[in-house]
């Protein structure tokens, strides 16, 4: 239990540098110093690499996690698992090459119509994907060894520090947009390099084919998990970028800059969902010991906290967001403006994900685990559906509604299964108000005056909301361990 505590604590930190240092580059430096279409660029050539990425990975993510402590004997060199997982890796890599080639036309018709970057650039989604499955799997690889921290460092933090290098340079002139791209992806091998650099240094690589444990039942387990790891992984991965992927296809004008704008307030969003990351890591470790003794009690008490905890976060930053909305299109280009309602849309998105708790943690450790692949493959044809109906009408605003209808239902899914076949039901009126205190919150900080400082609004305008909001929370005892946080913390105060 220390072991997870310690690495908790220290990717908790990592995560959060990380996201200081994207808030930097994604939302400061490069709507700044490039043009939205060559962000749209970045982003949609990550987005294609990732896709490929998952199906290169052939479940296999899904697979070291669930199947590596059945092969585990350091002294047999772990009876050739890595050897087979890289062997599988490498096939299917080979054939998503051939499915890229296969599919480049269709990857690059709207940009060749419009002359834009993707056609010129296309190519490098092969480097790219080849990068971050490798990456992928060594790290799932790592953390099966139990260190869980140093992919999250060398993704979060490093990889962000080699684009900053980057940009940098690109101000100064070193290096043209050319160069930049291809270093750009040079950095993923970079972090790619290291993983497999220090699992050698600690005697972890082992390349010697073994299939001593590979009888029929075993491999049919392989099989089975591995199928079930692309459907779910691989479906994820497309809910969260099929929008990206859409407005590129079905708007006319500057597709790809349209993407560069989109993606760059979506960054801003993104805060809504940041708390979730390290205090999942927690509950859903948590979850599956609930489950492991068929807990359900437990199970009612995670519900409720990790509800009600997540919701009151959500709201604050959600809440914060809006009433900080003008002040960040003054911060970024104004051509980012015709993003303003993404991040609220988005932002909402996010919210529902908070509000939702675990519900899809107790759903996936438990022995119905299969149905939340049923619902995330339903939720991409409704995003699908909707997205044909909205952007060509509202464009980058459109996309962003379709993706928060589709997630508030899938949401409302999956409460209705877990409520329905766990009896378990973590709402009550508590959560109705934590929303009325935002809504209010906020209310009372827009109507107060503005200053005639860009900083000095954003300051007072957070730190009221902020003071009104949790003030409320704390007064009416809406949560234990938000009363408990300040408790402490007031405490120390004393001190």
């Amino acid at each position: 239990m220390g072991i997870v505590r310690k690495q908790s604590i220290i990717g908790s930190f990592w995560v959060y540098l990380g996201a200081g240092l994207g808030f930097l580059t994604s939302a400061i430096l490069l709507p700044h110093f490039f043009d939205a279409e060559q962000i749209g660029l970045i982003n949609l050539l990550i987005t294609y690499a990732t896709l490929f990425a998952q199906l290169a990975s052939a479940g296999f993510q899904n697979t070291i996690t669930r199947m590596f402590p059945y092969f585990r004997d350091e002294s047999k060199k772990h009876n050739g698992f890595l050897f087979l997982t890289l062997v599988v890796v490498a096939i299917a890599s080979l054939i998503m090459i051939g499915v890229y080639f296969l599919t480049e036309s269709f990857i690059t018709e709207n940009s060749s119509k419009s002359g834009n970057l993707m056609q010129e650039y296309s190519y490098l989604i092969i480097p790219l994907f080849l990068f971050i499955v490798f990456f992928n799997i060594f790290d799932t690889y790592t953390k099966a060894l139990f260190n869980a921290t140093r992919g999250i460092l060398m993704k979060e933090v490093v990889l962000r520090l080699l684009t900053l290098c980057l940009i940098i340079c690109y101000i100064f002139q070193l290096v043209d947009y050319h160069s930049f791209m291809h270093w750009y992806v040079v950095s993923y091998g970079i972090i790619l390099l290291y993983m497999i650099v220090t699992l050698i240094g600690e005697r972890q690589i082992f390349l010697q084919p073994d299939f001593s444990l590979l009888d029929k039942k075993m491999v049919h387990e392989l099989f089975q998990v591995s199928l079930y790891g692309i459907i779910i992984t691989s479906a994820s991965i497309v809910v969260i970028n099929l929008d990206r992927i859409m407005i590129e296809k079905l708007m006319v004008e500057n597709p790809l800059a349209q993407v560069g704008i989109y993606t760059t307030c979506t960054y801003f969003a993104t805060m809504v969902i940041l708390p979730n990351r390290p205090l999942q890591k927690i509950t859903s470790t948590l979850v599956a010991e609930a489950w492991k003794f068929n807990d359900m009690k437990q199970l009612q008490t995670l519900y409720e906290k990790s509800t009600i905890t997540q919701l009151i976060i959500g709201t604050l930053v959600f809440f914060g967001l809006c009433i900080n909305l003008d002040y960040i299109f003054q911060i970024i280009p104004e051509e980012y403006s015709a993003g303003k309602w993404v991040i609220v849309f988005i932002g909402l998105f996010y919210l529902s994900d908070m509000a939702a708790g675990v519900n899809k943690d107790i759903v996936s450790n438990s022995p119905q685990y299969k149905k939340l692949s049923h619902w995330t493959i339903a939720l991409i044809f409704v995003i699908i559906g909707l997205n044909y109906v909205f952007i060509p009408s509202y464009g980058i605003t459109g996309a962003a509604v379709s993706s928060c209808v589709a997630r508030i239902l899938y949401n409302f899914v999956a409460f209705s299964y877990v409520h329905r076949k766990f009896q378990l039901q973590p709402y009550s009126y508590k959560h109705l108000l934590i929303l009325v205190f935002g809504l209010l919150a906020y209310a009372i900080t827009y109507c107060v005056p503005e200053t005639n400082y860009l900083i000095a609004n954003i300051i007072l305008k957070s730190g009221i909301l902020t003071l009104l909001f949790c003030g409320v929370i704390y007064f009416f005892h809406i949560s234990e361990d938000v009363d408990d946080m300040v408790i402490h913390a007031l405490k120390k105060l004393k001190r």
